[in-house]
């Protein structure tokens, strides 16, 4: 019984922080669209969100962007196929389509460093794990670790074994791994020179990958006003 009575309480919380706040700003069709045209396998798609949640990350991070999530190539047929991963707070690791884009500005990066070889790679690292659990406890670390609070668990291990085999993400944690697994590390920003921040997947915010080298801004991927 009590758990029940958790799980719908959990469940109202994240209804609350998935809802939309203010009026509609979402980023116009026409520039959504426009991404379809830049868009290649591996390709980092950088959104600031319209929920409470990515408010909160904006918050909690002061970066200018509360999702990150990836471009791996139509998953299905038709006008806007499924072709973007994402790590979901309510639905965990997930397909969607351009369309669905929760977005009121976004920017589009691309690994200046991969070959179309190791971009594929990219993307069928995250395209399996779709269907993986959003991790909550890890949300919930991270955000106290930001807040400088104490917590008595880590936020986990950055090495090669904890890369494949890792089964909950938060969006930053899915792709962190991912370009951990073809041997380009994305570094929290706010990481100290020899700090085991350094290589940390767990660590990474949605800023960090704007400010990584590793990534170029492609042109075209217009934000709205």
């Amino acid at each position: 019984m009590l758990h029940r009575v958790r799980a719908r309480l959990f469940g109202a919380f994240l209804a609350y922080l998935t809802t939309p706040i203010g009026r509609d700003r979402s980023a116009p069709a026409a520039v959504v669209e426009s991404l379809a045209v830049v868009l290649r396998r591996g390709d980092v798609l950088l959104t600031e969100g319209s929920t409470r949640a990515s408010r909160l990350v904006m918050c909690l991070t002061r970066s200018s962007w509360s999702h990150v999530s990836m471009y791996v190539g139509p998953l299905d047929d038709g006008r806007d196929p499924r072709c973007i991963v994402e790590a979901d707070i309510a639905e965990g690791v997930r397909s969607i389509r351009l369309s669905e884009l929760d977005a009121v500005k976004i920017r589009v990066l691309r690994p200046t460093s991969l070959d179309s070889t190791n971009r594929s790679r990219l993307a069928e690292w995250v395209t399996s794990r779709i269907g993986s659990e959003y991790d909550h406890a890890h949300a919930w670390l991270l955000g106290r670790r930001l807040l400088r609070l104490p917590a008595r668990a880590s936020l986990g291990s950055s090495s090669n074994a904890a890369t494949s085999s890792a089964t909950r993400f938060i969006c930053c944690s899915l792709l962190a791994h991912a370009f951990a697994s073809v041997g380009l590390p994305i570094a929290p920003v706010r990481a100290s020179p020899g700090s085991t921040l350094g290589a940390d997947p767990a660590s990474v915010t949605p800023g960090d990958f704007e400010q990584a080298p590793a990534f170029e801004v492609i042109a075209g991927a217009a934000e709205p006003a």
